[in-house]
């Protein structure tokens, strides 16, 4: 079946028909799915979507949903639904989108969701006994016809505004901390171009009362990027990009980047919710201006650097993993570089049992901006700026099994409260 592509204006409602239906639907004669995804609301859907049996393995499923994410240039995100057919349903299978807008609320999307979701689901729930209780009817009525919007029917001409602010006071005796942050960005993405510009604020200040004086510990960090990225094809983007930023803890008074950078991804782009493999190459102008004297005894200064990026990314049935190599380094001193490996591995190993594992390393001799005056203890421990280190690293390895039933249809939300931030049984 070729991919389809629904969007939000396609309303189109699965309606069980008699109070009988919904009897059935929970005996194990009904179509068995898996629904593999991070950003669903479970509860809503086993409670809308009640003409079938989830189950908690997909090796139980006869219909495996994945669901993979990602941002869109409304500022929403795009849901790819592949529905992958198993048992009697082997090589039967589909892939369906839906796409979201930043003004939807909680409620909209999970609706919006749980339409394409019961779409996807009629053709293999067609193949069973309880097709004969499905009825299918489309409401009255579209949001916005039935093609997509260009920019000639935008009056925004794609262009999407947003902006945060917080404020955040805590304190208690011997401690009292404040912090601000705000930012505001504009984004357009349409398929020839994708263009963002962003600028974020930070102020961080913490006041501690110790045994024979008191310490005030501020972070200050600002900054401003902007990038436009131009596709070339299916499988290329040439980009350029720029950023000005003050940060108190990498000791930059003020730093400024202005950089081109091109990248191949060897899987077409379409596919990018289910793998990539991406290829990047960056050369970067940058200027340093620095708040204190550095330990190469510079309060300015100009460098040039490249840096060369490949990247991995798959979810798949059997779970999900990524990888990624970047090395960079100052073209006027090979000396000073820095290379970095991340990977996150969530893997099945059996029915129940997940085994995940993430982590980083970093091998670091690109620490230009180190400040020359030494720190105190007191600001070595709140981390009031970047100590010298030759690398860096983390680490973190899980295992999960669960076991038992194979059904999670039933939702119960009594007493789903919070405790208050103490361990402890009502």
């Amino acid at each position: 079946m070729p991919r389809a592509r629904v969007r939000l204006f396609f309303i189109i409602g699965v309606l069980v028909i008699g109070s009988s239906a919904g009897a059935q639907t929970n005996t194990a004669a009904a179509l068995r799915v898996f629904l593999d995804c991070n950003r669903c609301d479970f509860d809503y859907l086993r409670t809308e979507i009640t003409f079938v049996n989830y189950v908690r393995d997909r090796r139980d499923a006869d219909v495996h949903v994945l669901v993979t994410t990602e941002s869109s240039g409304g500022g929403g995100r795009v849901f790819t639904l592949s529905f992958i057919g198993q048992e009697a349903f082997a090589g039967t299978d589909d892939v369906l989108e839906y796409a979201t807008s930043q003004t939807d609320t909680d409620n909209e999307e999970r609706e919006g969701f749980a339409q394409v979701l019961s779409l996807g689901l009629l053709r293999y729930v067609a193949r069973t006994p309880l097709a004969r209780q499905i009825d299918i009817q489309q409401r009255g009525g579209t949001r916005g016809g039935s093609a997509m919007a260009t920019p000639d029917d935008d009056p925004w001409n794609f262009w999407v505004f947003r902006t945060r602010f917080n404020g955040r006071v805590n304190g208690e005796e011997s401690r009292k901390s404040k912090s601000l942050n705000g930012s505001v960005s504009a984004n357009r993405t349409t398929d020839e171009w994708k263009i963002r510009l962003g600028s974020n604020a930070r102020y961080d200040e913490t006041e501690f009362e110790l045994t024979d004086s008191n310490f005030t510990n501020i972070s200050r960090n600002y900054s401003f990027d902007g990038r436009g990225i131009k596709s070339l094809g299916e499988h290329m983007g040439l980009g350029f990009g720029g950023s000005l930023v003050t940060t108190t803890f990498r000791n930059q008074d003020l730093s400024a980047r202005l950089a081109p950078a091109f990248q191949y991804n060897l899987f077409p782009y379409t596919e990018s919710t289910r793998r990539e493999l991406t290829l990047s190459y960056t050369v970067g102008v940058n200027s340093f201006n620095y708040e204190e004297l550095t330990i190469f005894n510079e309060m300015s200064e100009i460098r040039v650097d490249h840096s060369a990026n490949m990247s991995l990314d798959f979810n798949q049935p059997w779970g999900d993993a990524g990888f990624t190599f970047e090395v960079s380094q100052f073209l006027d001193d090979s000396s000073k570089y820095r290379g970095v490996v991340f990977g996150d591995l969530e893997f099945r190993v059996a029915r129940g049992l997940f085994f995940n594992i993430n982590g980083s390393s970093s091998l670091v001799r690109d620490q230009i901006y180190l400040a020359k005056a030494d720190l105190s203890d007191k600001e070595m421990l709140v981390r009031r700026r970047q100590l010298a280190t030759n690398y860096e690293y983390r680490l973190s390895i899980g295992i999960t099994y669960s076991f038992g039933s194979i059904y999670n249809n039933v939702v119960n939300s009594r007493f789903a409260g919070s405790s208050g931030g103490f361990v402890r049984a009502f």
